[in-house]
This record gives C-alpha cells, sequence and structure tokens, in this order.
C-alpha cells in the first residue's frame, strides 16, 4: 500500500516566523516582569545589613526604658545606648543614632540603596516595648516594613 503524501504538508519545515516572534514576545514580557522583581529582592537583601544594624541599639534602648520607665534620657552614649556612629558604620550603613529611644540608621548610598532609605525604629512603651518602623523612609521604597 501507497501512502500519498498531501502536496501542501509541511513536513520538517520548522516553525513559523509569526510562532518564533510570539515565542520571543512571550519571553519579553516574562523579562520585562522578572528583572526589576529580581532587582529588587537584590535591593532587600542589601539592606537586610541596615536592618541589622539596628539590633544593639535597639537591646539597649529596651533595657534603659525599663530603667528609666520612659524613653526619654535613652541617648547615644549615655544610660547604656551605645555612642551614636557617624563615619562609616558598615559596609552598608553610613551612621547609626538613638535619641530619645528613637534608633535611625541611614544607609549608605550604593546598589540603588539612597541615605534617604532611612530606618527609624520608635519605641512604644509596654510590656513588651512594642517597635513601629513607620517614620522610616525605606517604607516609601518597600525595603522595610
Amino acid at each position: 500500500m501507497k501512502i500519498s503524501h498531501h502536496p501542501h504538508a509541511r513536513t520538517g519545515q520548522g516553525f513559523t516566523l509569526i510562532e518564533l516572534m510570539l515565542t520571543i514576545a512571550i519571553f519579553g514580557i516574562l523579562a520585562a516582569v522578572a528583572i526589576p522583581a529580581y532587582q529588587n529582592h537584590l535591593k532587600k537583601e542589601k539592606f537586610a545589613e541596615v536592618i541589622a544594624a539596628s539590633a544593639t541599639a535597639k537591646s539597649a534602648v529596651e533595657a534603659c526604658m525599663q530603667h528609666l520607665n520612659a524613653a526619654a534620657g535613652c541617648d547615644g552614649g549615655s544610660n547604656g545606648i551605645p555612642a551614636d556612629l557617624t563615619a562609616n558604620a558598615g559596609n552598608r550603613v553610613a551612621a547609626v543614632s538613638t535619641k530619645n529611644g528613637v534608633v535611625t540608621v541611614v544607609p549608605q548610598e550604593k546598589d540603588g540603596i539612597l541615605a534617604s532609605d532611612t530606618y527609624v525604629l520608635t519605641p512604644t512603651p509596654g510590656n513588651p516595648i512594642q517597635w513601629s518602623s513607620a517614620g522610616s523612609g525605606c517604607r516609601a521604597t518597600a525595603l522595610c516594613k
């Protein structure tokens, strides 16, 4: 039995130009979404060092507030609070300061993180002490919560 081929049948011709263009368009759309999301993820990872720089001062403020029964007087360099760091406080941290219990960490400007992306922690007395980052510049850029 002989199999006849249709004269217009495509056999082994590959992809059409439209199919290739659609594939490229789909990859372009995926890249347009994925690349900015990945870059933002990397910035958040780098900003984690800025957040971590607040830990020592935060713990000291909690002890100070329990001792003084208030945030007033819980300043950098007094009442057990570490002295303010204003010159190159770390790889990604430009400064760490504490005033009346409020801890402010200013990041170094690099890798897309700006000095205006400050991390500010404000204590609210209680047991335990509650911390808020509502006054932080990093909230607008979603680098911190």
